[in-house]
This record gives structure tokens, sequence and C-alpha cells, in this order.
């Protein structure tokens, strides 16, 4: 029997419950930021609000988002005339509140489970509002905090309606969760995995809850299909997901791991449980069995530890076996609430008196004081810090001058443009009529389907030849650039003001209008080609017909430009 409910216990435990709202809040929107990702949203939502359709160029329909339901949740606020980081900021710390209601909930609700029966501390939700990369990713722009909310909200209904009605619902909060993330369905084989573990007659609770991947989730996904023409997103391809990455897995684990220490703590306190329950059953086989037959004999009771242990370690596989992610912690975010909910139900099992709630304090305590190795540098091997990097390296406020100065130029001229990744925001204050990303194909589906040999940065293993380029009929390249060495030619150099750039294909019709802008530098190449054929005598063919070669994709099969093209062709034919 549990004890009965202590008033002043009660309006302590929902103090702290305000405090960790309050704190998450205030914490988060100090830890703001924009990241680059983000931008690939924005443009698909502008373009579907704008009446282009999903897509991020409108000449092609390619799936460069794995955040479907984030999309279109950011195209609902363009519509609106909410400016879209003030919308994903805004929705990313509500949906960063809403967790932490869950789990203020949860431990209210579970308070009483144990044998601390003293220990009236949502301490979960107060670890989270302490954790920093909780809070700094439900503020940066991307799905990622949406996404948590949806996976704690399954686990939540999972562990308290268990009912055919409650199964269904948590169904639904699956297919969001796959709509905003595909990765969600790792959770939901989780859940299926659950409901098999502990229920005797498992076949209809299973059914209800993969009805409304049936009915809602499919259709979706055969809509996707037909609309984009794969049968995964393009980025799926793009960061080549379907090939093993284990190395670069495990580093990304172990320095999540390792910046947040606190975890290992479960291990041993599962084994705290684990061999007080095998004692109490006399050995090993018997607690097995004991429990395998307390599970199953109540399909009513909650198993949260159960739950969570399937939750951490499918989706901990997942995320190690593709690599990890470049973001650092970003793709732990989803699971961290289990993580830490996991070991307070552990606490609960195997600590009484004062002894869980002094754990649960050095708990808080080592999640605030973090280990941080990103304190000298912004990269640990291929991972970054992207609240530092789009803070420090490169502000969004950067990335809006240099667009303005490139619109500013570009202004009523075709221009067709390669990127690289972290180029993103500015191509969205740009807008091109054409872009292409250049360092994983996220936007095309010729370069995202490229075999790769040499596994690198994960998201950034793909890159499209020059001549896939000119191919395109781009124009310019849009990212970092080497400095020109004092006195040398080059050709394909161009500058904007104080932006470097490369060009790919030189067309006149361009050209001769940026050459009239005194912020555009670059070598007149008709002029420079007059010079050049007046020079061809003193020069060997050899190199000539090197040079020619560079300039015909370069500047003649652009241009109708046959006397200078015939100058060079006449002295390349000569005996």
């Amino acid at each position: 029997m549990n004890q009965p409910d202590n008033g002043m216990k009660r309006i302590l435990f929902f103090l702290l419950v305000a405090v960790a709202l309050i704190t998450g809040l205030i914490w988060a929107s100090r830890l703001s930021y924009v990241d680059d990702d983000c931008f690939v949203s924005f443009r698909y939502a502008k373009n579907l609000v704008n009446g282009l359709g999903l897509v991020y160029n409108a000449e092609e329909r390619v799936e460069g988002y794995t955040n479907f339901l984030w999309t279109i949740l950011i195209a609902l606020g363009m519509k609106l005339g909410i400016d879209p980081i003030r919308f994903t900021t805004t929705a990313g710390i509500i949906f960063f509140a809403g967790t932490l209601l869950i789990y203020g909930y949860l431990s209210w609700k579970f308070r009483g489970s144990g044998r601390a029966q003293k220990f009236w501390i949502p301490l979960t939700a107060l670890a989270l509002c302490l954790h920093r990369d909780m809070n700094a990713h439900a503020t940066s722009g991307m799905e990622t905090s949406m996404f948590t909310f949806l996976i704690s909200a399954t686990y939540c209904l999972l562990l308290t309606r268990t009912s055919g009605g409650g199964l269904l619902t948590a169904g639904i909060l699956f297919v969001l969760a796959m709509m905003t993330r595909p990765d969600g369905i790792v959770f939901l084989f989780g859940a299926f995995l659950y409901l098999l573990f502990t229920r005797r007659k498992f076949l209809a609770p299973m059914v209800w809850l993969a009805l409304p991947s049936v009915i809602l989730f499919l259709p979706y996904w055969l809509w996707r299909y037909h609309y984009f023409g794969f049968f995964f997103p393009n980025t799926f391809y793009a960061k080549s997901v379907d090939l093993a990455y284990y190395s670069q897995g495990f580093a990304y684990a172990w320095l999540y791991l390792t910046t947040y220490p606190v975890f290992v703590i479960v291990i041993p306190l599962g084994v705290a449980v684990f061999w007080e329950l095998s004692r109490r059953a006399g050995g090993v086989n018997g607690m097995i069995h004991t429990t395998w037959r307390e599970i199953r004999i109540d399909p009513a009771r909650p198993h949260p530890v159960l739950l969570g242990t399937l939750y951490i370690l499918l989706y901990t596989v997942f995320i190690i076996r593709i690599g990890g992610d470049f973001m650092f912690a970003r793709f732990f975010i989803p699971i961290t609430p289990v993580l830490y909910f996991t070991i307070e139900q552990l606490l609960l099992r195997r600590l009484a008196g004062f002894a869980a709630p002094g754990v649960a304090v050095l708990i808080l305590l080592a999640t605030y004081f973090r280990i941080d190795h990103y304190r000298d540098d912004i990269f640990v091997g291929y991972i970054a810090d992207e609240k530092k990097y789009f803070t420090v390296v490169e502000p969004l406020e950067e990335s809006q001058k240099e667009a303005a100065i490139l619109k500013e130029c570009f202004h009523g001229l075709p221009v067709r443009v390669a990127f690289y990744a972290g180029q993103l925001r500015l191509i969205y204050y740009l807008d091109p009529v054409f872009a292409v990303e250049s360092s994983s194909g996220l936007t095309d589906t010729a370069i995202a389907h490229e075999q790769i040999t040499v596994r690198e940065r994960p998201g950034h293993e793909k890159h499209p030849t020059l001549d896939y380029l000119i191919k395109r009929r781009v124009h310019f390249y849009l990212g970092p650039t080497d400095p020109i060495p004092p006195g040398e030619v080059v050709l394909n150099a161009i500058s904007f003001d104080s932006l470097r750039a490369r060009i790919i294909t030189y067309d006149n019709r361009i050209m001769s209008v940026l050459e009239r802008d005194s912020s555009v530098a670059f070598i007149h190449l008709p002029s420079y080609l007059d010079d050049y054929i007046k020079k061809l005598p003193s020069s060997s063919r050899q190199k000539a017909a090197y040079d020619y070669a560079f300039l015909k994709s370069f500047y003649f099969d652009v241009n109708s430009d046959t006397a200078r093209e015939n100058s060079i062709l006449r002295y390349l034919r000569q005996e």
C-alpha cells in the first residue's frame, strides 16, 4: 500500500516542476541560435507557400528534407506571415516545455512505485532543464524538439494508457513522429517489442498500435514516393544511411557519453536492481522466471524501465550503425529524457530514505557541470558544436549581409549557383532561381546516389564533379575558396565585395551585367582572350590544347563566340 500523499510534499513537487519549466524556458531562450540545416525546410516551405510545390528548385522534385511535418508547420507559419526563425524558435521552446511537463507528470505518476516513498522529486524534468544541449536544440530551428516531444508522448501513453483507445492514440503519435523524422519507426518497433514482452495476448494490442500507421502513414509514404520518385527521402541516399559506419558511430556515442558521464550511473543501478531481484528469487533463473511471470500476468501494469531500455538500446544501435551525425548530441536528444527517467525509476527501486534524493542532487550537478570537449575548439573530429559554430564562426547576420550583397548584384539575372552546405542560410535569403548543394547532394538526386568508398564527415561525403555542375548550367560556386596568390591570373575567380566565389561557367549574358557593378571583380574573359590569341604564336601547342579544353566548357560551349574559338582552333591545327 502506498503511503497517503503529504500536502507539503505535493506542493514542493509541483513547485519543482514549475522551477524546471521556468529554468528550461529561460535557458533555452538564452541559448537560442539558428542552425543552417533548418534553412532547407525554410526554402521548401517558402516555395510551397508561393505555389511552386514542395520543392527546393522550381524545376525539379527532390525530397531534400527528412522532416515533412515540421516543414509543413513552417509553411503554415509563413502563410500566417510569421518569420520562420521566430516561428521555429517559439515552436521549439513550446515542444521543449511540453517534454518537461510530460516527465513531470510521469515522475508524479510513478513517485510511489518503489522503495523510496520519500523520493518526491521530478528528477527527469529538473535534469532536462539543466542539460545544456537539450536547451540548445530546443531553439535551433530544427525539428529535434518536436520529435523529442512526440517520442516522449508515446513513451508516456504506453505506460499510462493500456486500453485499445490508448494504444490507438499512441499509434497516431508514432505516425506524427515518423512524419517528423523517419527514424521514429525505430521507437515504434520498440513499442511492438514492449507489447510482445508484457502482454499474454499481444495480437489485439499490436493491431491497435499499428492501425494508424496503416491508415495514415502508409498512404503518406506512397504519396511522397509518387511525388518524389524514390522510396526513401533523398537525404537517405545523400548521407548513405544504407551503409554501416560503426567507427564514426561509436565516436559519436562516446563523445556524448564522456560529455555527460552521469548516464553511466544507469549501469550500477541496473546491476544493483538485478542483484536484489535475483537474491529474492533464489538465483538468476528464479529471478527471470518470476519477473517474466509478473510482467505478463497483469497487462495494465506499466514497466517504465523495460520500455525505456528498449527505446534507448534500439535507438543507440541505430545511431551507431549510421555513424551518428555531424552535429554534436542532436541524435541523442530524443532518448535523453528516457535515459533520465530510467535512472529515476532505478533510484526508486534501489535506494530508500535520504539516499535517493542525495544521488538525485549529484545527478543534477553532474548534468549541469558537464565535461565540455568544445572548450578550445568547435570541432572534435568530424563532429561540431553547432551552437558555437553558428554564433561564432558564421553568425546569422553575416549570412544575411552576404545574401544582401549577392541579391543586389544578381538582381533580375537568372543566376544558377552551387553551394557548400554551410551556405544554406545564404541561399535561403539570396533565393536564386536554381541552387544545388554540393557537399552531399541534399537537393540533387544524381549526387546523392553516388557511391562512396572512403568515409568522411557524416552528411558531407558526396561531391559533384565540375563536369556535372557544368551540365546543370551552374554559373557560380558559393563556398570556401582559396585566396588568389598576388600577381596570379585565375580566370574562374570572382569576388562580390568581400565575398569570394568561383565561376563555373562564364555566361556573357550574366557577366556583362556584373561587369558594370563596381563591387564585383573578375577577369573579363573576352578581353583576356583577345590578348591571349595575340600571344598564341609564342605558346606551345600542348599548352594551348590544355587551355582550350578548359575554355571550351567554361566559355565557348556557353556563349556564341565562334571568331575567338576559331582563332584558337586554327593555331592548334597548324603543323
